[in-house]
């Protein structure tokens, strides 16, 4: 059982001796950062949004154009025809021969909107308040992301730290095992206290294994999260878990509800959905246009392309017009930003609840697991001093085996309980700062 506890130590140290290169928490965060499809979405939705942005600007200038054509036609030869000329008279009149008519044009325009019910302003804004709400969206993506990655993070090093408590555990039952056997070669201990540990030592082997399966699943579960394939060339570097003193719970509630980047933009719906519905009202207005065309029609290029004040045609038009009915097409488009606007403050004012409790149950989940690592550290202590204690009282026949196997157990445990603490504390403290709308 030695042989073999010794042998599976040995393995999974081999296999833990990593020429992988290690990546640190801020090097996996930029490289998720180039993969995650949540934060591409949101950057091109930025791009989209500040093009939308260009577009709209573009109805305060005038638009432009320049055209050109050229037109060939063939015409095949007429019959002749019969033409009475009166009193009997008859003549024949020869078709036409075939020909060919080439015609060329070129020419500019320009046209301008000079009003239309200020729908062309109405809807510039609404633009910049959409293309704000991107950015938003976009930061608040990156912070989601550096959330899921920093847990992911701390789960691949509480795996390493449970697959050391694992093997320490290992080693505890292998010594044990060597004294019971050493006792009951000598007579002083019996059969039953060396079967009891074999049992034990098998359970802290099986327990290893397990570990180390889920430190390999954890890292696998890391590089998929980073944009790089499960079994390649990753591993991350060790780090100190965090450790911050926390303030009073309003004070990062007020920081949150005035920059948490999802209320941020959900703030900026409204401001996009108020200008939707000035814009929409804006139909009920007169529109008024301008334009101006110039331009030439020859058949032959030479005379067309001087250019010249000659056989020209000019036209300047000013336009006004005003819709008397459009089938209820503008009521149903007031409506629908009505309804937008009021969605818009529906979805504001959840999203600000939901920062609220976010907050407050990341505040909480932080004193909590302060607590905790209070706990499980005195705990762990105490556990290590009873071992101590217990297995030189039963060294000396003072102790009972079943008391020694508890100890060890009562160990193994508060180690285990206390590597779940600072793994709990430090997520804790990473949500806070996600729940903020912060990285």
């Amino acid at each position: 059982m030695k042989k073999l506890a010794t042998c599976l130590i040995g393995l999974i140290v081999l296999a833990g001796v990593s020429t992988a290169k290690e990546y640190t928490l801020q090097e996996c965060i930029e490289m998720a950062k180039k993969t995650d499809r949540n934060v591409t979405f949101a950057r091109n939705a930025v791009k989209t949004a500040n093009d939308a942005v260009w577009v709209r600007a573009g109805q305060f200038l005038p638009a432009a154009s320049i055209s050109g054509s050229y037109r060939k036609t063939d015409q095949g030869q007429t019959s002749p025809q019969v033409i009475s000329i009166g009193g009997g008279a008859v003549i024949e009149s020869p078709g036409e021969p075939a020909r060919t008519i080439k015609s060329y044009s070129a020419g500019a325009s320009v046209g301008y909107t000079l009003f239309d019910g200020f729908q062309n302003v109405w809807d510039y804004l609404q633009s910049r308040a959409q293309k704000h709400s991107a950015d938003y969206n976009y930061t608040a993506a990156i912070s989601d992301l550096v959330y899921v990655v920093k847990g992911q993070y701390y789960v691949v090093l509480k795996a390493r730290r449970d697959l050391d408590v694992a093997k320490d555990a290992v080693k505890r039952s292998d010594e044990l095992l060597k004294l019971f056997q050493e006792k009951y070669d000598l007579g002083s201990a019996s059969l039953s206290d060396v079967l009891k540990q074999k049992v034990q030592s098998g359970t802290d082997q099986l327990t290893l294994v397990t570990a180390d399966q889920a430190l390999k699943s954890a890292v696998d579960n890391l590089a998929v999260l980073v944009g790089m394939q499960p079994g390649s060339d990753f591993d991350i570097a060790e780090m100190e878990m965090q450790k911050e003193e926390i303030g009073e719970l309003d004070t990062y509630v007020q920081k949150a509800l005035s920059a948490h980047p999802t209320l941020l933009s959900a703030r900026e719906g409204i401001s996009s959905s108020r200008y939707g519905v000035k814009s929409a009202f804006g139909q009920y207005l007169p529109t008024l246009s301008w334009s101006f065309s110039y331009g030439w029609n020859k058949d032959q290029w030479s005379q067309i392309k001087k250019f010249g004040p000659e056989d020209h045609s000019g036209t300047v038009s000013l336009n006004l017009q005003y819709n008397i009915f459009d089938r209820f097409a503008r009521k149903a488009a007031v409506s629908g930003a009505k309804a937008g606007l009021s969605d818009a403050r529906s979805t504001e004012l959840q999203t600000r609840n939901q920062v609220v409790r976010d907050v407050r149950a990341a505040y909480q989940n932080i004193q909590l697991a302060e607590e905790s690592m209070k706990l499980s550290t005195e705990t762990e202590a105490a556990a290590k001093e009873d071992m101590d204690l217990v297995q030189a009282k039963y060294n000396l026949g003072a102790a009972a085996l079943w008391e020694l196997l508890d100890a060890e157990v009562s160990l193994k445990t508060a180690q285990f309980n206390r590597v779940s603490a600072e793994f709990d504390y430090n997520l804790a403290l990473a949500k806070l700062h996600n729940a903020m709308g912060e990285q």
